[in-house]
């Protein structure tokens, strides 16, 4: 019973190197409108994302498209890529890893 009980409780509490989830400021659409709208996705991405996911190299705007290129080690693209589209639409993102 009391090993159950401390399974339970380090179940709940232990911390398994995943970020918190975030709540997005706007939805895809607004994110999508002009560049100035996907800098202020890039801005939320740098200050509350990005520095709780590891592997993360790099991140850019290319000139002209609509989305955030995400450069990641390989061995973190999975995790990384997970993380993103669980909070974010997945057309927001290209991943290229290095």
């Amino acid at each position: 019973m009391i090993i159950s009980a401390v399974g339970i409780y380090l179940a709940f509490t232990a911390d398994l190197g995943v970020p918190d989830r975030y709540e997005s400021q706007h939805d895809t659409s607004y994110y999508k409108r002009n560049s100035e709208t996907m800098n202020e996705l890039y801005t939320e991405l740098q200050e509350f994302v990005f520095p709780g996911l590891e592997g993360i190299t790099g991140s850019y705007i290319p000139p002209g498209e609509k989305r955030v290129v995400v450069c990641v080690e390989s061995e973190y693209l999975d995790r990384v890529r997970v993380v993103l589209i669980r909070d974010f639409d997945e057309s927001l993102f290209r991943f290229e890893t290095d």
